[in-house]
C-alpha cells in the first residue's frame, strides 16, 4: 500500500502555464491518426490565456481540491481519494499519478471559458502535474509529462486525445511539432522573436459566444481516416502539407505566406465532418469586409465554435476588424504570446 506523503513545511505556490492558438496541422496530433498520414506537422503558438493551480497548506489529515470555474469542491483524506466522476474528475485522476499527499489544498483554474478551442482543460492538466511533480519532489522529462498527461486525459475521456495541448503548455513560445513512429521532433520560436513579432502585429483573437466540445467533432473527423476512407486520408495529407508550408512561413516571420496557410489548412478541414465550422462563422468568412481585411482565419482546436484565430492583412485594420467582429456578437480578446510555465511564492494571504 503506498505510504501518504506530508509535505512538512509547505510554503504556497501557484503554476501558470500558457493556453495556445493552432495555426495549422491540428487533430494530426492525435495517435494513431499521425501514423496514418507521414509527416505529419502541427503548429501552434501560446498566447496570454493561462491556466493555473494554487498549492496551499491544509488540514493535516485531509486534502482538498477545487475550481473556481465549476465552482466545486472536494475533500477527502489524501491526493487519491477524490472521485474520478465529476467535473474534477479529469484532476483527480491525475493526482493518482502521483504519490498521495495529505494536508494540501490544491484550487484549479482557467482564464479561457468552458469549449474556448485553446487546450485549456489539458493545460490546466500540465499546471496540475507540474504542480504535484514539485508537492512529491517526482520530477520527469517535459516529453515524459506530455505523453502522461495525453494519456491521463484519454483515460478519463475514454477517447482519442493529442498532445499538442500539453507541449505548448510545457514549452511556450511558437512550436512546429512534427510526429514520427516512437518520438516527436519539436522546433520552437521564442515569443520576442521575429517570427513572434509578426503575429504580434497581425494576428486577432475572437470568441464566437458559443463553446464547443473537441471529442465529439474530432472523432467525426478521423473516424474516416481510421476505417482506411481515401478522401478523408487525402484531406489529411493535404492539412499536413499546408502545415508544413506554415511552419516556413513562420519561421520566415512572413503574414502573407502563414495567413494564406491558416486560410488552406481552414478551407481543407472544415469539409471533413459536419460541425467543424458555425453559421456565423461562415457568413463571416464572405463578408467582404473581413475578406478585405484578413488573410486567414480559423476556428481553433475542433472546430464546432470556441476561439476563432487569423492574421491580418495590414496591422493598421486592427481596429475596423475589431469592430466587424463585435458588431458580430464576438468578444475580441488581446492577441499576446506566452512563454512556457512559471513557478510562484505566494504570501499566505495571497
Amino acid at each position: 500500500m503506498t505510504k501518504t506523503h506530508w509535505p512538512g513545511r509547505l510554503r504556497p505556490f501557484g503554476v501558470v502555464v500558457p493556453n495556445r492558438v493552432d495555426l495549422a496541422g491540428g487533430t494530426l496530433d492525435i495517435s494513431p491518426l499521425y501514423l496514418l498520414i507521414g509527416d505529419a506537422m502541427t503548429v501552434n503558438a501560446a498566447v496570454a490565456v493561462h491556466s493555473e493551480v494554487v498549492v496551499r497548506p491544509f488540514r493535516r489529515a485531509s486534502a482538498r481540491l477545487s475550481s473556481g470555474n465549476f465552482g466545486v469542491a472536494v475533500t477527502a483524506a489524501d491526493t487519491h481519494g477524490f472521485p474520478l466522476a465529476g467535473k474534477l474528475g479529469l484532476l483527480s485522476r491525475a493526482l493518482r499519478h502521483f504519490p498521495p499527499v495529505s494536508g494540501v489544498e490544491i484550487r484549479a483554474g482557467n482564464e479561457a471559458p468552458v469549449g474556448s478551442g485553446l487546450g485549456a482543460s489539458s493545460a490546466l492538466l500540465v499546471a496540475l502535474m507540474l504542480a504535484a511533480g514539485r508537492l512529491t519532489g517526482t520530477v520527469s522529462r517535459r516529453d515524459e509529462t506530455a505523453r502522461a498527461a495525453m494519456e491521463i486525459e484519454a483515460a478519463h475521456l475514454k477517447s482519442l486525445t493529442g498532445r499538442q495541448d500539453h507541449l505548448a503548455a510545457l514549452r511556450g513560445g511558437i512550436q512546429g511539432i512534427r510526429f514520427l513512429p516512437g518520438r516527436i521532433e519539436a522546433r520552437r520560436l521564442p515569443s520576442g522573436g521575429e517570427a513572434g513579432t509578426m503575429l504580434r502585429d497581425h494576428a486577432f483573437l475572437a470568441h464566437t459566444g458559443i463553446a464547443h466540445h473537441s471529442s465529439d467533432v474530432n472523432w467525426r473527423m478521423i473516424r474516416g481516416a481510421i476505417d482506411g476512407d481515401g478522401a478523408v486520408l487525402r484531406k489529411f495529407r493535404g492539412i499536413a502539407a499546408v502545415a508544413r508550408e506554415a511552419w516556413e512561413a513562420l519561421s520566415a516571420a512572413d503574414p502573407r505566406g502563414t495567413g494564406a496557410a491558416v486560410a488552406a489548412e481552414w478551407g481543407i478541414r472544415k469539409t471533413l465532418a459536419p460541425g467543424v465550422s458555425t453559421p456565423g462563422v461562415d457568413a463571416l468568412s464572405s463578408d467582404r469586409r473581413f475578406r478585405r481585411l484578413v488573410a486567414g482565419a480559423k476556428l481553433c482546436g475542433a472546430g464546432g465554435g470556441g476561439m476563432l484565430f487569423g492574421l491580418l492583412r495590414d496591422p493598421d485594420d486592427r481596429e475596423a476588424l475589431e469592430a466587424l467582429l463585435s458588431g458580430t456578437g464576438m468578444c475580441v480578446l488581446p492577441f499576446r504570446l506566452s512563454g512556457g510555465p512559471r513557478f510562484e511564492e505566494i504570501g499566505d494571504g495571497g
